[in-house]
């Protein structure tokens, strides 16, 4: 019988050299991408998930084999041995898509929902893999996760851009632990151009941060229109308040943003008080992108507090004290 089993686990960064079936240049990849590759010793096949249409947002997708082939030298690879039931598994669900039989995965492709990283995730869950998760405890000492191992989780679809999967992967439990075909491997980060590098490092918004930044815009947006802001301004201080609501995850959802009647202060009410605020001046005297950042690194578990200090040390964010913010004060657009 064939054996040992092994699975590897690849993610691409945007810019990662591609070459054609033949071995030609074929350009780089423009989003980054999410595939496995499983062998029996004998034979190894690559499965992963992408749109039919070339470059395509969304619309019917297509299984592919040969991924590990055509991406050349991607950022992250584990390996792992693993059983031949989990085997199975993987060839059963990796088949089934080439052939566009949708039995286990859906088969319309979403950038944002249903993506090639949708896809890895849904075949490790197919063949039982489970997952650890660490106690993760925040700068004020909440603890935001509890410590398990189990199943992967059935609401968990991976991170939007592909690398930022790296940690999930590494928390996978070993099917085999001590294998000595366990092994992990890093490439550096490929030259990217500037639309790349924001897809790989301002994607640095989980979409949940990119969902509350939508949320601000909602409520205030029309607001700090008809103060004579202009859309830029707006999404600026829309990533900040995205970057507060992480800084503040622990008091829940935000229930509703508020703008001062001079237009210089925007409070943040969420689940549990106390109301958080900031200045909008501040705010603005930051790129976009230098929020995004930030938030990034505030989603990733870094002290708060620290990186803030670093990055824009004087600018006025804080809290104010627990209690009702009177309706003439702030208004809501």
């Amino acid at each position: 019988m064939p054996g040992p089993y092994v699975i590897t686990v690849y993610s691409a960064m945007p810019g990662t050299p591609l070459n054609k079936p033949d071995g030609s240049p074929d350009g780089v990849s423009a989003a980054g991408h999410m595939w496995y590759e499983i062998s029996d010793a004998q034979l190894s096949n690559s499965y992963g998930f992408a749109p039919k249409g070339h470059g395509a947002a969304s619309g019917p997708g297509i299984g592919y084999r040969g991924d590990t082939s055509a991406y050349q030298k991607p950022y992250y690879s584990r390996t792992m041995e693993i059983t031949s039931e989990q085997y199975g598994k993987l060839q059963q669900f990796g088949e089934a898509a080439v052939d566009g039989n949708w039995w286990h995965f859906r088969g319309n492709y979403n950038g944002a929902t249903n993506s090639c990283v949708d896809f890895t995730w849904g075949a490790l869950k197919h063949a039982g893999f489970n997952i650890h998760r660490p106690e993760v405890t925040t700068h004020d000492g909440t603890v935001v996760s509890p410590e398990r191992i189990g199943a992967i989780e059935n609401h968990f679809e991976g991170r939007l851009q592909p690398a930022r999967n790296k940690l999930d992967i590494q928390q996978l439990v070993d099917p085999v632990p001590g294998s000595p075909l366990n092994s992990e491997k890093s490439n550096p980060a490929p030259d990217r151009s500037l639309l790349q590098h924001l897809i790989s490092e301002n994607e640095t918004a989980s979409p949940a941060q990119r969902e509350t930044a939508q949320q601000f815009k909602d409520q205030l947006g029309s607001r700090l229109g008809q103060l004579g802001m202009n859309e830029a301004q707006v999404n600026t201080l829309a990533a900040a308040a995205a970057k507060e609501h992480t800084r503040h995850a622990g008091q829940g959802d935000v229930q509703s943003y508020y703008l001062s009647k001079d237009g210089n202060t925007i409070a943040m009410r969420q689940a549990y008080p106390p109301l958080r605020e900031f200045d909008v001046n501040s705010a603005l005297g930051r790129s976009e992108q230098s929020h995004w950042n930030e938030a990034a690194a505030l989603d990733r578990g870094r002290d708060g507090d620290a990186v803030f200090s670093r990055e824009n040390p004087g600018a006025r964010y804080h809290a104010v004290p627990s209690q009702p913010m009177e309706a003439p004060v702030l208004s809501q657009g």
